[in-house]
């Protein structure tokens, strides 16, 4: 008990500033709740409802069961694969304690932002040994953004896309652990194996080694390419110490080879599955995100460019292997973003880290210049590297905030009528698990979210052919279907609610071999006779 006290006293400002980050990123979810009227429910995120959708959806497939990941938002039939399981794994050990999976969801948002925080905060202690720096440095990686904020102000935007800085989820680690607890278990097991791994060096221990090993496998059942980014940063970190040393060191050879080897079979299976399955290929081909132009980078990490040139210029000068790691890290990201891939941003996960460890990195050596040069300004250095690091997080704190706000005038793609409610139950409590129902796109989201059902239609990258499939629900409702086209689609089940009702201008479904299950002022769920 002592130990475990003294702990948390030797880390005080470290578990405050974690939790009150958590509080911070639960705000605008808070806020949500809390706009919460009569007839407008809150769906839960407060950004990308849709692959909130899509994770809630598959916590609840662990729940039934699966083992293995499969898409519930389209018909085609294809192969359970074994790949982004994280939620999956959830609903299994949701088995256990028989949680809301929204409420699930959130308790694990926190755990493991918790964790990734910590591990973050680990590895900032290995770069740096002042606790002042430490803390800039945390702070720079959790929230440091972009100048999207001076763009919005001023109105300027280099094109039709928004800043990043309100939307790329994997770059910024705030975003990502305010949003999805699989990217917070991601950027977790990334600083957890870089910690692991400059303690092997300066202290050796093959245990360590095979962590890592295991930490890399477990990384690419639920994002089979973020280890890429670390094996770079390790490599070149090695390669680094063994250009100081002037030698070779063999155990750091072999365990570089050990943990190269370790990650071959999931890699093949992974390249293999998205690139060569029928289905999973073209799930891999809709999964379009491609990175925006180099302009939108240049502002979306604004001030931290500046920072890290200033930190790289003195990494030069002391060739430090571990923020040679760090420019590894970002130089590998980067040309990944631009290369001939569909998920080009998706290389960007956490890149934030590096960034704020070499920011951190030219503002201590800065802040040291001044008080060498002058003197009578180094009272006011601290100061001055505190306002800067402040900076830096104002895109973050606006989204938080911005957010909270925007929610309270209850926009429609974050909330849905609050007669949908009494349906979705019927449903969990009416039909078989893995049963097909035909609604609009909002409503196949919602459906997948709230009950147990697969959706013809739902969500843009999991619904195969979404495009067609779309214009062929408005057909649908509209009246201009094919009397065979409802027989294609496989569903057992229609929904006739308000989002399908703004389709068809408040007709009935006049399909033959239909009939009404369940009836209310708004809302109809008719049964598809075999």
């Amino acid at each position: 008990m002592s130990l475990g006290m003294n702990l948390i006293k030797k880390n005080a400002v470290a578990i405050f500033l974690i939790l009150l980050t958590l509080v911070l990123s639960s705000i605008p979810k808070w806020a949500g709740y809390s706009a919460e009227t009569e007839g407008l429910i809150f769906k839960g995120a407060f950004f990308d409802p849709q692959d909130y959708a899509v994770h809630i959806s598959m916590i609840r497939a662990g729940m039934l069961g699966d083992w293995s990941y499969q898409f519930r938002f389209t018909t085609e039939p294809h192969r359970a694969a074994y790949t982004r399981l994280f939620y999956v794994i959830l609903g299994q050990f949701n088995r256990i304690i028989r949680a809301e999976p929204e409420a699930l969801f959130e308790m694990t948002r926190w755990i493991f932002g918790f964790t990734a925080l910590a591990a973050l905060f680990a590895l900032i202690k290995r770069a740096f040994r002042e606790s002042f720096w430490q803390r800039i440095a945390f702070l720079l990686a959790v929230f440091g953004s972009g100048l999207g904020w001076i763009q919005l102000i001023l109105g300027w935007v280099p094109g039709p896309i928004t800043p990043i800085d309100f939307w790329l989820i994997d770059a910024y680690v705030f975003f990502g652990i305010a949003l999805f607890p699989h990217f917070s278990f991601v950027t977790a097991t990334l600083c957890i194996v870089l910690v692991l791994y400059f303690d092997f060096i300066e202290q050796g221990g093959w245990h360590r080694i095979a962590l890592i090993a295991g930490f890399s496998i477990l990384t690419q059942f639920v994002n089979p390419i973020a280890f890429v980014l670390v094996d770079t940063t390790i490599i070149v970190m090695t390669f680094a110490s063994w250009v100081n040393k002037r030698k070779v060191v063999m155990t750091q050879a072999i365990a570089l080879g050990i943990m190269g080897l370790s990650q071959i079979p999931l890699l093949v299976y992974n390249v293999h599955l998205l690139t060569f399955d029928p289905v999973w290929s073209q799930f891999t081909a809709q999964n379009e995100t491609l990175s925006p132009p180099a302009i939108y980078y240049a502002w979306g990490f604004g001030l931290l460019w500046i920072f890290t040139v200033a930190g790289l210029v003195f990494t030069l000068r002391e060739k430090n292997a571990v923020f040679f790691g760090m420019l590894a890290w970002i130089i590998i990201g980067f040309i990944l973003a631009y290369a001939p891939f569909a998920i080009q941003r998706r290389f960007l996960h956490g890149i934030t880290i590096p960034l704020a460890l070499l920011s951190a990195q030219g503002l201590k050596h800065g802040a040291r210049f001044i008080e060498g040069k002058l003197p009578f300004l180094a009272r006011q250095a601290q100061g001055v590297v505190v306002l800067l690091a402040l900076l830096t997080t104002i895109s973050a704190l606006s989204l938080s905030l911005g957010r909270s706000v925007f929610l309270q005038n209850h926009p429609g793609e974050f909330f849905y009528p609050a007669s949908l409610d009494p349906a979705f139950e019927w449903l969990k409590q009416n039909t078989t698990p893995d049963d097909f129902i035909l609604a609009s796109a909002p409503s196949g989201l919602l459906i997948a979210q709230k009950t147990n059902l697969r959706v013809y239609l739902g969500h843009r990258m999991e619904t195969l052919n979404y495009t067609s499939k779309l214009s062929l629900v408005d057909s649908y409702y509209k009246g201009n279907a094919s009397p065979s086209w409802l027989a294609e689609t496989t569903a057992q089940w229609i929904l006739l609610g308000p989002y399908e009702q703004a389709l068809s201008g408040g007709k009935e479904i006049q399909t033959e071999g239909v009939e009404i299950a369940y009836e209310s002022d708004d809302v109809r769920i008719y049964r598809v006779n075999p």
